[in-house]
């Protein structure tokens, strides 16, 4: 009986490390009772603006034919992402995207964003203040370092509602000097140009997100090391 292990095999498995299957994603709907249409606030030239929306947005990832619901935010305020159409996307690590510190903004989704699997303390983001507060504090932490609501390009306006500033302030307070890398973000493409980006809660069923790197490696080399020691056995038998 030949044991040698296929060398395209091989080749297959180690390209296949991380490579993603194709996977796309459509914003469904928005949740009114965690966010809404009426959030003003200032931003980059001291403009007061009023948002399409702010807080809990629901998608839909279909990969390999399934299609499975998921809860969101928003992770850059600056970058557009419609309702309906449909778009490719990566799933994500927080950590592959260190310029926007989203192991920081990991940290506050699974913390107080149910139905996260973490705490879900009293504090989550259930209530349309909450929703829009929580989505406020991560377009200051991903734009601004969360340096406050009062300078840098995303700030409070007069028209602020003061529940959702003090949420704002809240959340952000609380995930200084946080980090972890369970939640999902979803890294949008639609017609060959960066559709935005979202983050959420991590889940155990459906599309995973594409591991780092430095992940990869032991498994590359321990699927070399099975290919090298079937070889030897094939040899020995000759």
């Amino acid at each position: 009986m030949n044991s040698r292990f296929p060398s395209g095999l091989l080749l297959a498995l180690v390209l296949g490390c991380g490579v993603a299957s194709a996977s796309t994603i459509v914003v469904s709907g928005v949740d009114t009772t965690r966010g809404a249409y009426d959030l003003v606030i200032r931003e980059n030239n001291n403009t007061d603006v009023q948002l399409y929306f702010a807080g809990v947005i629901s998608i839909e990832v279909t990969e390999g034919g399934k299609t499975f619901t998921r809860d969101s935010l928003c992770v850059d305020l600056f970058t557009t992402i419609g309702l309906g159409p449909s778009y490719d996307t990566t799933l994500l690590q927080p950590s592959m995207v260190p310029s926007k510190d989203l192991t920081r903004v990991s940290w506050l989704v699974e913390n107080y964003f149910p139905p996260a699997l973490g705490s879900g303390q009293p504090e989550s983001a259930t209530l349309i203040a909450q929703g829009e507060g929580i989505q406020l504090a991560i377009w200051d932490i991903v734009h601004d370092g969360g340096d406050g609501l009062t300078t840098g390009s995303v700030q409070k306006a007069n028209a602020t509602p003061q529940a959702v500033v003090d949420w704002a302030v809240f959340y952000e307070n609380a995930s200084v000097g946080q980090s972890d890398n369970q939640a999902f973000v979803y890294n949008n493409v639609g017609s060959g140009t960066l559709a935005q980006m979202l983050i959420g809660p991590q889940f155990a069923d459906g599309p995973q997100p594409v591991p780092e790197p430095q992940t990869l490696m032991p498994m590359g080399i321990a699927l070399i090391a099975l290919s090298l020691g079937l070889r030897r056995g094939t040899q020995k038998r000759r």
